[in-house]
């Protein structure tokens, strides 16, 4: 790979669609992806990048991509490939099992039982169920 130059990194957020803010000391630059902000800044120098390791962290942190696919907005142009955020898992409920054998002999359904969010709303549900009618 070819050594990173300041101007490759306000390229590669020109064809990556970034919105250029203002002006200051750096060239700075925003992008909205699916789950935050991304935010870098590029030197107005047209030096190279010397450091890998700042490099890295660049790549990591500010533009949320990895150095093949720098390069590859760089050469063929944008925009960037991301991968997407991974969803929010759904917390895994462990219940009693003897709490959901009684829940189910009690007439609960398995949809019942799935939406249950702590072993303590399942005991609340138990109770109701076994109120008399």
């Amino acid at each position: 790979m070819p050594t990173p130059k300041w101007s490759d990194i306000r390229r590669f957020c020109e064809q990556d669609r970034w919105q250029p803010k203002k002006l200051t000391d750096h060239w700075r630059y925003t992008k909205k992806v699916a789950d935050r902000t991304l935010r870098t800044k590029a030197s107005f120098k047209s030096g190279t990048i010397d450091d890998p390791d700042l490099f890295a962290a660049i790549l990591r942190e500010q533009l949320a991509v990895d150095e093949d696919e720098f390069w590859r907005v760089i050469r063929d142009g944008g925009p960037a490939r991301r991968a997407r955020p991974a969803p929010t898992p759904t917390p895994v409920v462990r219940l009693d099992a003897s709490t959901v054998l009684q829940l189910r002999n009690l007439g609960a359904t398995p949809d019942d039982v799935r939406r249950l969010r702590s072993q303590a709303e399942a005991e609340e549900l138990l109770a109701r169920l076994r109120q008399p009618r």
